[in-house]
């Protein structure tokens, strides 16, 4: 499975359940461009922040522990435990958020990930340190207000 995700430079990916960042230049096509057609799956929180529910041209799958809590959409699913997750591949893209992420670091084959060059205030973090001890950079790309990145597992 792919990780994608943005962080600040200390791993920051939330504030308040909302991105800390109104807008990373470019981030946004790219992310339409790597997920559509494809799998997304989330916790609930970041399912709860998404201003358009499910995200159109993906199946929404949302880990929660209370799956029938969720609404009736169609193309969206929602599955309890991480256990579910193992059977997807690289065709599935965990897009947050992170207890999710943290949790899930050993199903990740692949990470795309966009660091800011600002730090933010942050109430949610993921460990950034998990990248080098096992996965090897294959792709870095510098913007103007982030690097694009792309992690493989070693």
């Amino acid at each position: 499975m792919k990780l994608i995700v943005a962080s600040d430079p200390d791993g920051g990916i939330g504030y308040n359940n909302k991105l800390p960042w109104s807008n990373l230049q470019g981030d946004l096509p790219r992310f339409k461009k790597l997920t559509s057609g494809k799998i997304v799956v989330m916790g609930r929180n970041t399912w709860d922040s998404l201003p358009v529910k499910p995200l159109p041209n993906r199946a929404n799958y949302v880990v929660t522990s209370k799956p029938y809590s969720l609404p009736y959409k169609p193309g969206l699913y929602g599955i309890a435990d991480l256990a579910t997750l193992s059977h997807f591949n690289d065709n599935a893209c965990i897009i947050g958020g992170a207890r999710l992420i943290n949790t899930a670091w050993h199903l990740i084959t692949s990470v795309n990930l966009s660091r800011t060059f600002t730090k933010y205030t942050c109430d949610t973090f993921i460990d950034l340190l998990q990248l080098p001890k096992e996965f090897s950079l294959t792709y870095d790309e510098v913007n103007t207000d982030h690097t694009y990145e792309i992690w493989n597992r070693k």
